[in-house]
């Protein structure tokens, strides 16, 4: 058992390192990441629009 106090630590590391890449596949095949960034697109796009109606609004107030 004096093996297994040296090589627990990989074997465990190793299993557990080849479960999230099985995962990471799982989630990429069954679409979990397909248009991820959506929602951030449409934040940036409502931005820029305030931004442009406060700076129209800025410049007729003067």
């Amino acid at each position: 058992m004096e093996g297994f106090e040296i090589t627990g630590p990989y074997a465990s590391a190793l299993l557990m390192s080849l479960g999230a890449v099985c995962v990471f596949i799982w989630a990429v095949l069954a679409g979990a990441f397909h248009r991820a960034d959506e929602a951030s697109v449409r934040f940036f796009e409502m931005e820029m629009e305030s931004d442009a109606k406060h700076e129209y609004a800025d410049r007729t107030d003067e």
